[in-house]
Formats: C-alpha cells, sequence, structure tokens
C-alpha cells in the first residue's frame, strides 16, 4: 500500500479543503522520508511501511486539532511523543551493561580495599568497566531517539573501538606510571601505541560525521537561525553576545563562590542578581533595533 492511499484513507471522513490537501502533501512527503531513511537503516520496505505508519499515533486526534494548530508542529509533536524507538533486546542489553558495570566498581574497590593496591583495581576496571561502557556507547550511537536517526552498526563499531583502544592505554598508562620499577618516562612511552591512533581516528569519525537529524528537527533549527538573524541582525553579532554571556556569568559563579566562602550567603546571592542585570543589559545592547 502506498503511502497516497494510506493517507487518503486516515482522512476519508473528512471535508477535502485546501488546508487539508497541503497536510496531507506535507503528511505523505514527511511519511515518505521517513520510510527511507528505515529502509536505509535495514527494514524492508514492509516492515519500514508499518514503523513509519505506526509512529504517526492517532491520526484523527491530529486531523480534530488540525485548525487549531500549525501543520509542522502537529507533525513535530506526533514523533516527539513516539516511544517505541527502543526494542525489548536492546533495553535488555542496557541493562546488562549496567549490572556489568557496577559488579565492575563494587569488585575494583574491593580489590584495591583488601590489597592496598591500586593496579588491583585498574585491573577489575580494566575486565568490568570498560566493555560495558563501550556497550552503552554503541548501544546509543545505533539508538533511534525523537531527535536523531540511528549510526550505522559499523561506524558505531569505529566510535568504540577508538575509545576503547584510548581508555585502554589511559589505564595501561596508569598501571605502569604506579609500578615500583618503571617511571613517568615509561609511562608515557605507553600513550604512544595506544592514545595518539585512537585519537586519530576518533577525530576523523568527528569530521566526517552527517548530520543524522530528523526532518522536523532541520526545520526547527532553520526558524531558530531565523529568528536569531531577526534578532541579532548576523552570526557574528549572535556569536558576540554569547561569548559576553559567558564571560557575565562564569564571572558571576566566581563572585557566588567567593562570598560565600567570605561571608555566607547572605551576600552572595547578590552576585546572581548582579548577573540577571547584567544580562538583561547585554541583551538590549546587542539585539538589533527594530
Amino acid at each position: 500500500m502506498n503511502t497516497s492511499k494510506y493517507i487518503d484513507s486516515l482522512f476519508s471522513d473528512y471535508q477535502e479543503t485546501l488546508e487539508l490537501t497541503d497536510f496531507k502533501e506535507e503528511l505523505k512527503s514527511f511519511l515518505d522520508e521517513r520510510i527511507k531513511s528505515l529502509i536505509k537503516s535495514g527494514l524492508d520496505e514492509k516492515d519500514a511501511f508499518e514503523k513509519a505508519t505506526s509512529e504517526l499515533g492517532d491520526i484523527s486526534v491530529v486531523a480534530d486539532e488540525f485548525s487549531c494548530k500549525k501543520k509542522q508542529e502537529i507533525l513535530s509533536e506526533m514523533y516527539l511523543k513516539t516511544r517505541h524507538y527502543m526494542s525489548t533486546c536492546r533495553i535488555i542489553l542496557y541493562v546488562l551493561c549496567g549490572a556489568i558495570l557496577c559488579f565492575g566498581a563494587i569488585v575494583a574497590a574491593l580489590s584495591g580495599f583488601f590489597s592496598g593496591d591500586i593496579n588491583a583495581s585498574l585491573g577489575s576496571l580494566l575486565i568490568f568497566g570498560v566493555i560495558p561502557i563501550l556497550g552503552f556507547l554503541f548501544l546509543g550511537l545505533t539508538q533511534e531517539t525523537a531527535v536523531h536517526e540511528a549510526m550505522g552498526w559499523k561506524r558505531a563499531f569505529l566510535y568504540v573501538l577508538s575509545a576503547g583502544v584510548f581508555m585502554f592505554g589511559v589505564i595501561v598508562f596508569i598501571i605502569t606510571y604506579f609500578e615500583d620499577s618503571a617511571g613517568l618516562p615509561y609511562a608515557i612511552a605507553t600513550l604512544i601505541p595506544f592514545i595518539l591512533p585512537s585519537l586519530a581516528l576518533g577525530t576523523f569519525l568527528v569530521l566526517t560525521e552527517k548530520d543524522r537529524s530528523k526532518p522536523w528537527v532541520i526545520q526547527q533549527r532553520e526558524k531558530y537561525m531565523k529568528y536569531s538573524f531577526e534578532c541579532f541582525g548576523n552570526p557574528a553579532q549572535e556569536k558576540r553576545f554569547g561569548l559576553f554571556s559567558s564571560a557575565l556569568w562564569i564571572a558571576a559563579i566566581a563572585a557566588f563562590i567567593l562570598l560565600t566562602i567570605l561571608f555566607g550567603l547572605k551576600f552572595s546571592w547578590l552576585a546572581i542578581v548582579a548577573a540577571l542585570i547584567g544580562q538583561m543589559l547585554v541583551l538590549a545592547t546587542f539585539t538589533k533595533s527594530k
């Protein structure tokens, strides 16, 4: 069953209007893109169609609210409310990784406590800590969400490989550093075969990463950029606003901590109030006059 016939059947009880026709065309385009992305992720055409249509939810409620909400807001809301991205098998894997990580933390703590040797704890973490963390990373990257499409398993495996080698190198560095016969130069030498290649691979993956945002996220991003341009006039102006705001709040937090240490909370809250006033002044300065 093609998407046009499916959408027509959903709205068969509603009077055909120009607005409804436009909405159906947008819905068809949105549904076709979703089916294509699911097919690319490995599903066949039938399963992709069933999954995409099931994510639309109760379309009759959407149609009833059509006159009250904008078309794109309705589409965004439907996909945000989808909660069926995670399969039972994936949930079990998440729980299993969490259990192994907790077990590793307990074993590492007990090993360090009874032996008094930090290397014993690190050895336990190397076995029971690194593996579940890498499992979480792989599951997270290959997990579809309301905001992002799932990453392909091959690319996700490369991320896991890079992170695994990096973590292994860090643990080997610490173990070598605390060895009685080894010193800092030997420990640093262990970073060369592990840390540098993993950083190079990770950097390459990040720089070649494609945007996996879903269509509604991209459209919302475009709306924000349009609003930002209307507010600030140009991207450079917005960047300066961000830098001034960041500097202002860093100074406010530092002042809050200093005043709390010197005088307690009796006066430290004034730093936050001053920062809020300063933020309003910065916004007024950088906002484009109408």
